[in-house]
């Protein structure tokens, strides 16, 4: 009797705690799902991956200038559909809602000011408006998220700023531009959007030295409190099809200061996509629903879509190629009716040309899992590689290594590259002496080494074995080795970095070496001149060979 009766309790005790759980799953779920900034995912996972789909739009005007006449203007489309906020994205909602998150720019202000705003550019202005009830449509458009950084949300000063603000408060849609970043969870997966105006809040323009400092430093700290960064930026110069060297060097800043994917408006017509460093960037995505411009001169545009794969602890892993659906900017030929609509045959093929879309494009999935190792030469192929394990010319005086390839974890090797970048910027470059050690070859190392110091316990493992850290030294263009405090794998004090009695050229080379590997993400090693670990190499474990 006593035994069942424990049986009893047992199964009671199982079944308690298993509504228990139960309960406080759903309701953790339910408590996520009811934040104002978590989306849950429509999009199904990939092999395991946690799968995001993002969408992105160009430019959005939402009524028009004052000045214009009424007729075939914005409100008067308006006005001819009995006030319908369908009517605007009803060809464009379908492919709209096939994503996790929509992305457009809103270049007007929502509100009932008055009162514009000066500004600067005397012989071109515009000053677009529409009313605070029209952030409906973007709502009905499945546009998700607008960034506000442009040259036209201050068209009615800090009032009409606000005004535009608090439409899109009413409507529920998420926005983001200047010193305001917004995050947003899509199956607990953190996407943080930044925007940039480069032409001023009122057509002022922006100190340049100045903008790069607020790009580097918003991204960065955005790239802090989230898994995928998206920066959106106004800038480049009107109805040019070419991206100028400015809005090339910013995407790229942007890119190195965090972002996974950059996006493009103002010059109101398609420019071509790069792939950088593993990111693309698109820039510029021309104008979609435009109360702008009655009739423009170019009525392409698109819709650019992106899917970006996780790990289940966030980590972003994989880019897979974009997809490219073309659009016209109206339904109809000659006029626009501010009805974005897609377009096939010739006039998709030309949207393709615009933005540089091939076929090599479309099968361009980007593998950006950082935990991945790689082949070196394959990443930064403008460093030198001269593993010295793999010649004679080593403490051993034979071979250690079976072949001169260097293989380093995906984010070590990215962060070398940027090294080498900054350092080719002031005439030198990286050759590589040390990359990926197995723990076979670091214990032949540490056994045959007279002062077993300078190679760790093997029980204790290297970061070598981990594939996060790097032996390194300085040459210039041509390849040839500046002088440096000490020879390779020297086992004195002369590899100190503390070492008093280098000569002022070989502390100045060895400085110069140290400074870009600790401003790309090394921590140098005190003991030795030529040794960096990657900062983050606590987050990859130990690999006692390379997998096959």
């Amino acid at each position: 009797m006593k035994i069942r009766r424990f049986v009893r309790i047992i199964a009671l005790i199982v079944i308690i705690a298993v509504a228990v759980s139960v309960y406080l799953y759903e309701k953790n779920a339910i408590e996520r799902e009811d934040r104002d900034d978590y989306v849950q995912s429509s999009v199904s996972g990939d092999e395991g991956k946690i799968k995001v789909v993002i969408s992105a739009v160009g430019d959005i005007v939402l009524g028009q200038d004052s000045r214009f006449s009424y007729r075939d203007s914005f409100d008067y489309v308006f006005d001819k559909t009995g006030g319908d906020y369908g009517y605007f994205f009803a060809n464009a909602v379908q492919i709209l809602e096939q994503d996790d998150i929509t992305i457009a720019n809103l270049e007007c202000v929502l509100g009932n000011e008055k009162e514009k705003a000066e500004k600067y550019d005397y012989g071109n202005n515009y000053w677009f408006i529409g009313k605070p009830e029209y952030a409906n449509i973007l709502r009905a458009g499945s546009i998700e998220a607008v960034t506000l950084a442009n040259n036209h949300t201050y068209d009615y000063g800090q009032a009409g700023f606000d005004a535009t603000c608090s439409a899109l408060d009413d409507v529920g849609i998420k926005y983001f531009g200047y010193a305001r970043t917004t995050v947003i969870t899509i199956n607990d997966v953190n996407v943080g959007m930044a925007g940039f105006n480069q032409l001023g809040e009122y057509e002022q323009g922006r100190d340049t030295e100045e903008l790069k400092q607020e790009i580097e430093n918003v991204t960065r700290e955005l790239r802090e409190r989230s898994d995928l960064v998206i920066v959106y930026f106004h800038w480049g110069k009107e109805y040019q099809y070419e991206a100028d060297s400015l809005q090339k060097e910013l995407a790229r800043l942007a890119v190195d200061s965090g972002a996974d994917l950059v996006l493009g408006s103002h010059p109101h017509v398609l420019q071509p996509i790069e792939i950088y460093n593993d990111r693309y960037i698109v820039y510029s995505l021309a104008n979609f629903c435009f109360g702008g411009n009655k009739r423009p001169s170019d009525f392409d545009t698109m819709v650019y879509r992106q899917t970006f794969l996780f790990d289940r602890e966030g980590n972003l892993v994989s880019i897979q190629a974009p997809e490219i659906i073309p659009f016209s900017i109206s339904s109809k030929g000659a006029v626009n009716d501010y009805r974005p609509t897609p377009i096939e045959g010739k006039a998709m093929e030309r949207v393709f040309a615009k933005v540089g879309y091939s076929p090599d494009m479309a099968a361009a999935s980007l593998s950006v899992d950082k935990n991945e190792m790689v082949r070196l030469d394959e990443v930064a192929d403008d460093i030198i590689i001269d593993l010295k394990y793999a010649t004679p010319d080593n403490i051993t005086g034979k071979p250690v290594y079976d072949s001169n390839i260097a293989w380093l974890r995906r984010g070590t090797a990215i962060k070398l590259k940027r090294a080498n970048e900054a350092l080719m910027e002031q005439g030198y470059r990286i050759k590589v002496w040390d990359a990926y050690r197995s723990e076979k070859d670091h214990r032949r190392l540490h056994e045959v080494a007279k002062n077993s110091y300078y190679f760790i316990d093997p029980k204790i493992g290297s970061n070598h074995t981990r594939g996060a850290a790097v032996d390194v030294t300085l040459v210039d263009m041509d390849g040839n080795e500046l002088d440096m405090p000490s020879k390779y794998d020297e086992m004195s004090e002369k590899a100190h970095r503390t070492y008093k009695h280098a000569s002022p050229e070989q502390k100045r080379n060895a400085l110069i070496l140290e400074n870009a590997m600790k401003e790309a993400g090394f921590i140098p090693l005190e003991n030795e001149w030529w040794h960096f670990d990657d900062s983050e190499y606590r987050s990859y474990g130990f690999l006692p060979s390379l997998p096959e």
